[in-house]
């Protein structure tokens, strides 16, 4: 317990600490309160509320993927959670002796037990993290270098390091001090007060003293520090948790057009609030740029970069913003560049991965509609497609009336013609007018009248479902076409809608719905899956081949649909596919996602040139795809890197047919 002077002490540099505590998040939190509103993320309170404890408390937001540094993190996190007890407990013993926050019983003690070994944990974990951060330099951390150069994670290591010790410093002394009866089951403070047995009292009580205000300075320079660190991600991550968005990864929002005169982002002020809250959240782990394929491919987009330039942004706009004046710099070209939001495939890793949940896609798309919308500035092979959409309904530009014409020869129903069915067949642009994937349609159509299937396609009412359109940023033009295409559809009678493509399966199933169009969606792999399994589809047997699949990232990541697929290959062969080096969730892009489909690759090397070579290490002979830009992307790099010999491409449904009885 202190003395007069000695409280007065504690108690001013409490009030100095938080009040500069209270101060800068204040900050922090008027900034993140000038984006625009958005009322999707008030939604079940509880259910948000459970799953923020749960992943935080559990720390399986940062175990998950890293696992070995995850549990590090982990244990530093957990060190913090019962050092607020003790640190509670260490400032009230300086007003009242014995102070216990939880009392005096067996709780308080199993408490301080915990408190005991995770301590020495901390310790380990802290140390663990030093060398791998300073010695062994993980990619994901030091770059890109200028992005890496603050002091700020050495100085907190620091900080924790010292308040651990610190504090069994202070214990292990306290028990020679005291003789305190306790010390036998405290392991950790135990052994360190067998290193003080030899000192004498009056010395150890000066050392203790020293030891305690020591943690509480630190504890105290530590609350300061926070937010202005990275290490504000302990408030703000949590706070990230909670608001996530429920949609699937790199669900776009519609904007009212009839309200708005400013579309997409140009100054901070344009973001949502919680896109800005994402970039107070960002941790700088690095984990977004690990599997970024624009980044792995030297392209000049790392998703870490986006979202820490955007909060130096933020902090150095904070007098304008926190004053309600408007930012004296916009978004682009000073703080970030063209060739960084259009390198963006949208494939959702980025997201996927990330621990505190922020949203990279969302925030790039908003760029690349103030970019295109507002100042008609987009990579020029852009003009093409969207002059397709807009005159043929499809970004090859090629004519309407030819939309039908894989039929030929085919017993193709027409949905004006055939009444309800219970599968409307929505083939779309690559299936219509792409060579590879009018191929891919063809064998669609023979297993779907060979099983039975009643189905029907739009023919030619059917129109692009939008997503080039949306994901270049052409929100007005991809907005008339989901109008127009929900109309359609709506008029039909029909149980679910059937798509070849994982991009138009997203757009219907989880974006058409922002336009009034709610239906049931499904993807051609999981309808065939399910007429295997009910032997609707007689198959003939072959030898097996080896086989790999390649995972698209709108209908693995975005969907989970993993598993269909599969099972189509392993009934095809008799044998589980081969995996490649990256699959599932950790499945690398072909490159076609975002509307880069319809763009050049002019930076770095080809992301689908990546990813064969994956396809050719794996030892198949055959890639079993899924969705026609993959198709098409594989394809194009078996032929570039004159592998075909060695390596052929070919969708699931096209190997289904190529074994119809």
């Amino acid at each position: 317990m202190l003395n007069w002077s000695g409280r007065i002490i504690l108690l001013l540099a409490i009030a100095l600490a938080l009040a500069w505590f209270i101060r800068e998040i204040s900050i922090r939190v008027r900034i993140i309160g000038r984006g625009k509103h958005d009322v999707r993320r008030r939604d079940r309170p509880v259910e948000r509320l459970a799953f923020m404890i749960g992943r935080v408390g559990a720390q399986l937001c940062a175990i998950k993927d890293r696992p070995f540094t995850g549990t590090l993190h982990a244990f530093v996190f957990w060190g913090f959670i019962f050092f607020t007890v003790a640190t509670i407990n260490h400032v009230g013993g300086a007003f009242r002796e014995g102070f216990s926050l939880f009392g005096k019983n067996v709780f308080n003690d199993l408490w301080f037990l915990g408190v005991d070994i995770v301590a020495a944990l901390t310790l380990i974990a802290v140390i663990a993290l030093a060398i791998r951060r300073y010695l062994f330099k993980p990619a994901g951390i030091t770059q890109p270098q200028p992005i890496s150069r603050s002091p700020h994670s050495a100085i907190v290591l620091m900080l924790i390091f010292g308040l651990m010790i610190t504090y069994l410093l202070n214990q292990g002394a306290e028990m020679v001090l005291k003789g305190a009866s306790f010390a036998a089951w405290m392991p950790v403070s135990h052994w360190f007060a067998g290193r003080f047995g030899s000192i004498h009292p009056q010395t150890l009580h000066l050392f203790n003293q020293f030891f305690w205000w020591s943690h509480i300075f630190m504890v105290l320079g530590f609350l300061m520090f926070i937010p202005g660190s990275k290490h504000l991600h302990l408030l703000s991550g949590p706070v990230n948790l909670f608001f996530r968005s429920r949609e699937a990864i790199g669900t776009l929002q519609p904007i009212d057009f009839e309200k708005s005169e400013q579309f997409g982002v140009s100054t901070l002020t344009d973001y949502q609030w919680k896109n800005i809250s994402d970039f107070f959240a960002c941790i700088d782990c690095g984990r977004c740029q690990d599997v970024c394929p624009a980044w792995a491919t030297g392209k000049p987009l790392s998703p870490k970069v986006v979202m820490m330039s955007q909060r130096q942004h933020a902090l150095q706009e904070a007098r304008a913003l926190v004053s309600g004046q408007a930012p004296a710099e916009p978004v682009m070209n000073t703080w970030l560049t063209p060739d960084e939001i259009w390198a963006c495939t949208t494939c959702g890793a980025c997201m996927e991965t990330c621990p505190v949940m922020n949203e990279h896609i969302p925030t790039l798309i908003e760029l690349r509609r103030n970019k295109t919308m507002m100042e008609s500035d987009f990579p020029q092979e852009l003009n093409a497609a969207f002059r397709g959409l807009e005159t043929n309904a499809n970004p090859w530009n090629m004519g309407h009336d030819g939309r039908t014409a894989w039929t030929e020869g085919l017993n193709v129903p027409i949905m004006a013609e055939a009444g309800e069915v219970e599968y409307l067949w929505y083939v779309g642009c690559a299936g219509s007018f792409d060579d590879r994937a009018r191929a891919v349609s063809r064998a669609v159509a023979q297993i779907l009248n060979q099983a039975g299937v009643r189905y029907a396609i739009l023919g030619l009412e059917e129109k692009c479902c939008g997503d080039p359109a949306r994901r270049a940023g052409n929100e007005y033009l991809f907005s008339m076409m989901a109008m127009e295409n929900v109309q359609v559809l709506q008029q039909y009678t029909f149980s679910k809608i059937l798509t070849t493509c994982p991009h138009g399966y997203h757009m219907i199933k989880n974006e058409y719905p922002q336009f009034g169009g709610r239906f049931e969606v499904v993807h051609h792999t999981e309808l065939i899956a399910a007429l295997i399994r009910e032997g609707r589809l007689p198959l003939q047997q072959k030898a097996p081949g080896t086989v790999t699949f390649h995972d698209s990232c709108y209908l693995g990541r975005y969907h989970q649909i993993y598993d269909a697929p599969r099972e189509i290959l392993t009934a095809l062969n008799g044998a589980a596919p081969v995996e490649m080096a990256r699959h599932h969730n950790k499945s690398f892009c072909c490159g076609a996602g975002g509307g880069r489909m319809f763009m050049e690759e002019h930076l770095g090397t080809r992301i689908n040139h990546e990813r064969t070579a994956e396809a050719l290490a794996s030892g198949a002979r055959v890639v079993g795809t899924a969705c026609p830009f993959c198709l098409s992307m594989m394809d194009d790099g078996v032929k570039e890197k004159g592998v075909e010999e060695k390596l052929q491409v070919r969708d699931v449904a096209q190997l289904v047919a190529d074994r119809l009885r």
